[in-house]
């Protein structure tokens, strides 16, 4: 019986050109969610599901739902990673977030000020993030203040390391920042 290493089993996995397709867009687009790589990839509906199965049935990926979607990741990235890539992808949550990385204490007007949304949708968004653990509040005098406890670090270097996957110009532009710090 031939002995067939990890790599060697994955590459052979990946043979099928739509296979690999599907696990490169994954890859460089870590918690991408079903409807943008089918968008992306333009393949049909039951072919993706037929694959994305497959690359998580042996391993290559992993599947994680939310509440409204199912969201894919390599194996190479781990759990608080994959966590923290999910909740930026969410738009809204990018925005408080990228806000808070470059405003340390934020009252709950300058949140809202700042994303341009409603005053309830922004107290949602900040409950779920409170709920997660990402931020912490406390109160000053009458007002409460938002902030980051999840690692600005870790955050800046998924950001950087998936940049091309944002196409948000926030992104950008907190990363030029950073890197002048």
């Amino acid at each position: 019986m031939h002995y067939q290493n990890p790599s060697e089993k994955n590459a052979d996995l990946l043979k099928l050109s739509n296979r690999k397709k599907i696990y490169e867009l994954v890859r460089e687009n870590q918690g991408c969610h079903f409807r943008e790589i089918e968008r992306r990839i333009k393949f049909p509906y039951g072919t993706l599901k037929y694959h994305l199965n497959f690359l998580v049935k042996h391993g290559l990926l992993i599947e994680s739902r939310d509440k409204n979607n199912t969201r894919y990741y390599t194996k190479e990235l781990s759990k608080d990673d994959s966590k923290l890539i999910s909740l930026l992808r969410q738009e809204s949550i990018r925005k408080i977030i990228l806000f808070m990385i470059t405003n340390k204490n934020s009252s709950y007007k300058e949140i809202v000020s700042f994303l341009k949304l409603s005053p309830s949708t922004v107290t949602w968004h900040l409950n779920s993030l409170l709920k997660k653990e990402i931020i912490g509040k406390k109160k000053n005098s009458r007002h409460f203040t938002y902030f980051l406890l999840a690692d600005r670090t870790k955050i800046m270097r998924l950001l950087i390391s998936y940049k091309k996957s944002f196409l948000d110009s926030l992104v950008d532009k907190t990363i030029e920042m950073w890197d002048v710090k």
